[in-house]
């Protein structure tokens, strides 16, 4: 976050103007504000915590309300607040702040409890906890944050891919379980992201299965033309990679640079999967993945789901799973060793083959099949290929399974699916297809069936020509109108529908006997009633 007033079409600007809200469970959170405005007279200080209101001969720049704040929302320079003034009411508390739109600029919140829980925080908010060196670090911070700040917008939301909804259903939710900062929420109809939360960690963009979430900065473009000269400028051997990000710089143990290839890719999330298959198709002998300790926690968890998918994908290559690893800085030469005990280079290493597309899913398959290929060249792999990989739920790979049973051939789900693997045909007689290579598991189709008659299954089917194959999931033959005796509903459909409105026959014109006539004879049969 850089201070002053650029506005360029990719980045936002907070504008702090010096009202400062301290909270805190006692009476010694005046302490810190004691301590605040002697740093900093200038900032206008309100604080808010029981027992506060009754202390004598506090400066002027502080403001002393007592009270309990409820809830906390926003960022630096837009904080809004609300104090409890009684168990069932609460009233905005920023009539405090001095500024005229009521909001605070900054939070120092000393609570046992803090407001706002995500693990990141947004800019401006500090809440130290017990540790004195944190409390320290805060309020040697707060003074520095006044006047106007810009920071990146930090990702590009490309809507017509997203998964998350379709027609009243809810189905993929990657992005908003992994959002460590709180930035992401759904709007029903698509997710949006507050630029002012988001703080680039990537997270997003690794955990979305079509590519409708991206971070311009490093691109992937940018990212893989690095890696693309590291590998050619290599010299003898495939080397092991091993990737970094900015905080684990320093913490690295030394290497061998003739046996060891460094990249540092800020924030290490934007490193995706499609590269780590790229290095391992390059012919490196395994890839580290090297985040600092300081990295959120859900961003390691995603990067460590990750590995393990990717890892059960390369067994079913035929490839050890020891080629990837994911490992502090400090136990990186341990992640080495396990490398370069279990893993051999894929192919000799004489660069990348096969052509990257530029969708995020159709990339990763392509780059599969291009391992799968170089195997083959190099003698590396017979004519079969390996069952497919059975994956933990969650990732984007894996099949449908439809109860043909219940299932009524209504189409529900072809019309829900946001990438065409689901497809239906009415003539000669309806059908339910299915292309594996299509589906990103987003659970729309399960979610909209209204026979419940559709489960997922997490796998990865290695056989590039079983992927593409178009898989009949249900299949009926069509039943003929009672009166012309054309073919116009599904069997299975029809008797679903017989079988919901019997007990409303008696109303209905025509009864029961309506409903096995096709839509113009019906009409007809109306109109003459």
């Amino acid at each position: 976050m850089a201070a002053g007033t650029p506005a360029p079409h990719d980045g936002v600007v907070y504008r702090s103007r010096g009202s400062v809200l301290i909270i805190g469970d006692s009476p010694a959170a005046a302490d810190a504000a004691l301590q605040l405005h002697e740093r900093a007279p200038k900032l206008r200080i309100v604080l808010f915590a029981p027992g506060v209101a009754a202390l004598k001969n506090l400066p002027s720049g502080i403001t002393a309300v007592g009270g309990r704040i409820a809830s906390l929302r926003g960022y630096l320079g837009r904080f809004s607040a609300s104090v409890r003034v009684a168990p069932d009411k609460v009233d905005d508390a920023g009539i405090f702040s001095g500024n005229e739109d009521r909001h605070f600029d900054l939070v120092l919140d000393l609570s046992r409890e803090p407001l706002v829980p995500q693990t990141v925080p947004p800019h401006g908010y500090y809440a130290p906890g017990s540790d004195v060196a944190a409390l320290s670090r805060a309020l040697d911070s707060l003074p520095q944050l006044t006047g106007d700040f810009y920071k990146p917008k930090y990702f590009d939301y490309r809507p017509q891919l997203c998964a998350h909804h379709a027609m009243g259903v809810t189905g993929c939710t990657r992005c908003l379980d992994v959002c460590a900062a709180a930035a992401i929420r759904s709007t029903g109809e698509r997710i949006e992201v507050d630029p002012f939360l988001c703080q680039g960690c990537a997270s997003c963009a690794l955990a979305c299965p079509t590519g409708a979430l991206s971070l311009p900065q490093p691109a992937t473009k940018a990212l893989r033309a690095r890696l693309d000269d590291l590998l050619s400028a290599r010299s003898g051997g495939a080397g092991i990679l091993v990737v970094h990000d900015a905080a684990a710089r320093h913490l690295l143990p030394a290497m061998d640079p003739s046996a060891v290839l460094l990249l540092e890719a800020d924030p290490l999330a934007t490193f995706s999967d499609v590269l780590w298959l790229r290095a391992l198709l390059a012919g490196v002998r395994g890839v580290v993945l090297a985040p600092a300790p300081t990295i959120a926690p859900k961003s390691r968890e995603l990067l460590e789901e990750k590995v393990a998918e990717l890892r059960a994908i390369l067994v079913s290559l035929g490839r050890d799973q020891a080629a990837l690893q994911i490992a502090t800085p400090m136990l990186v030469g341990i992640a080495i060793d396990k490398i370069r005990n279990g893993a051999h280079p894929l192919v000799s290493g004489d660069g990348v083959s096969g052509n990257s597309s530029d969708e995020k899913r159709a990339n990763i398959l392509v780059l599969v099949d291009a391992l799968i290929r170089s195997k083959r060249e190099n003698g590396q792999l017979g004519g079969a290929l390996a069952e497919p990989a059975t994956l933990n739920p969650g990732p984007a790979f894996g099949t449908v399974l439809v109860d043909a049973e219940k299932c009524t051939l209504c189409h529900a789900c072809t019309h829900l699916c946001p990438t065409g693997a689901l497809s239906g045909q009415l003539n000669p007689a309806p059908k339910l297809h299915f292309k594996e290579s299509l589906c990103v598991q987003c659970d729309l189709c399960r979610a909209g069936c209204p026979e419940a008659a559709i489960t997922l299954q997490a796998r990865f089917l290695p056989d590039a020509a079983a992927r593409q194959a178009l898989r009949e999931l249900a299949g009926d033959q069509l039943v003929p109108c009672s009166s012309c005796g054309t073919p116009f509903i599904g069997r299975r459909k029809l008797a679903t529908g017989l079988a919901l409105m019997q007990e409303h026959a008696i109303n209905m014109p025509g009864g029961l006997d309506s409903l096995r006539m096709c839509p113009t004879c019906r009409q007809r049969e109306a109109i003459a009633g």
